[in-house]
Order: structure tokens, then sequence, then C-alpha cells
């Protein structure tokens, strides 16, 4: 059977690469990477020992999905808008988990609290990584998928900390009854944002997850932007209002040392 080279646009086509035309679409990917100025299909031929024909084809069906550019008539190729993305997103990744695992695991080894690092995306929260705890008993957050900010300690502390025209968009949206206790009123939503302001943390019980609970406070970028929010969660019979006294500040302190990190050099956020 002949070898196609054949590249699924999407993840729900049913197409699928052969390994070896994986291999040589990563290995080419990794050559115009690597090279500044561009490469050109004889000279990846010479790199990578992939027949003429076959690196021409294969340049040409990446450059029709954004991820290199031909940068001139004689066919050498660069690096792609696509792959500039992914590399951003990647050392953006990088850069802030990084930073802020050294203090997540702090908090968990302080707590033995299962402690997570929230990304804000544009209306949503997304918890990205986590430290988990000891405890057999855990409240558990599925990473990387989104979820409004109007839900849990995470999204409520981003909220706090954005302009009042972005709280006014988010709000507008609605704000839907996940638990009896859920706030459902604009005005004394925006009541529960003032105090989470002043004291520098957001703690939520049974108000997304019933008999969850939550405290997290926003980190910010050297903007002065707010990012997320660092956030420790736990079954509710563990983060009662008289361990929150505690867990809160602990929040707080390690979220603004990891603003520090990434730049922040503002005002110290909360009072509390």
């Amino acid at each position: 059977m002949p070898e196609t080279t054949q590249i699924s646009t999407g993840l729900d086509d049913g197409r699928t690469l052969s390994p070896t035309v994986t291999n040589r679409v990563v290995t080419l990917l990794g050559l115009v990477g690597r090279h500044e100025g561009g490469i050109g299909a004889r000279e990846a031929e010479r790199a990578t020992g992939i027949d003429r024909s076959a690196v021409s084809r294969i340049f040409r069906q990446l450059e029709s999905l954004g991820w290199v550019e031909q940068v001139d008539d004689r066919g050498t190729y660069t690096v792609g808008p696509e792959m500039f993305a992914v590399a951003a997103a990647v050392r953006e990744h990088d850069s802030i988990w990084r930073a802020a695992a050294p203090l997540l695991r702090k908090l968990t080894d302080r707590f033995d609290e299962t402690t997570y690092l929230a990304r804000r995306r544009d209306h949503q929260v997304v918890f990205q990584d986590k430290v988990d705890c000891s405890q057999p008993i855990r409240y558990v957050v599925q990473l990387n998928e989104p979820f409004p900010l109007t839900t849990g300690a995470a999204g409520r502390a981003i909220l706090s900390a954005l302009p009042h025209r972005e709280i006014d968009e988010v709000l507008a949206l609605g704000l839907r009854a996940y638990t009896p206790t859920s706030i459902t009123d604009p005005d004394k939503y925006r009541a529960q944002l003032n105090r989470d302001r002043r004291l520098g943390y957001a703690y939520s019980k049974s108000g997304w997850i019933q008999r969850g609970a939550g405290v997290a406070s926003p980190f910010f970028d050297a903007s002065g932007a707010c990012s997320g929010a660092i956030t420790l969660s736990a079954p509710i019979d563990r983060l009662a209002p008289a361990a929150v006294r505690s867990i809160g500040p602990a929040v707080r302190d390690a979220a603004q040392q990891l603003s520090h990190r990434l730049g922040y050099c503002g005002k110290r956020w909360g009072v509390g």
C-alpha cells in the first residue's frame, strides 16, 4: 500500500498519519524551527535523509496549514504563524508554572490540601495544573476544562480583580444556581466581590459543588492585568471558616509572590 502524506486538519475528521509520516512531519518541523533563515527541500533532504519530493510535499501541506511559510521563490521555508502561536503558548504556560509550582507545593505541604493554578480565558477560568494532597478524600476539579468565571472561588477571585466594566459583562451573562447556596442575585454577587477584594481572597463553600469549598487569590502579570488565581480546595468540613483564617492569608501571600515573579510591581492585593 502506498504511503500517504495527508495531514489531518482537525481532531474529528477520522484521518490519521502513519508513524513514518508522523516522524517525518515532526522532524521537518523541528528542522525548520532550528534554522532561523529558513531551509529548502534540498538542504532538508541532506539533513534528514528524507526524499526531496516527500520533503517538498510535506512542506507545501504544512504551509497550507500555517505551520511553515515560504520566504522566497527558491522554496525556502521558515516558521509559520501556527508554530509561533504554539511556541508562545508553551513558553507562557511553562514560565508561569515554573514560577507557581514551588508556591503551590509549599501550600500543599503546609495544609495538606490540593492546590491549583487557575488561568483566566476571556470570561472563563481554566484549572491548568495542580499539586495533590495526601488526603484520601479530595475535592477534584477537572484540568483544562473551561468553566464560567462566576463558578467557585477561583473564578470569583479573578472577577474581583477585573475592571468594573468587565465584571458587568460577565454578570450580564447570568448567574447560575449550581447549588442551593449559589449567589444568583447580581447585586449580592457584587457585594461579595467587594468583600473578596478587601480581604484579597475569595472563600466559597458549597457555592459551586455541594460540600466542596475553596479559597483563591488572584495573581497579576507585569502589565498589572489579572492572569488567574491560586486556589486551595477541599471538602467543606476541612475548610471551615476557622481554618480559612489562616489558609486565606497564606493563599493570598502565595498569589502575591507569584505576581512578583511575573514582574508585577503594583500594590499589594487585599488588606485583610
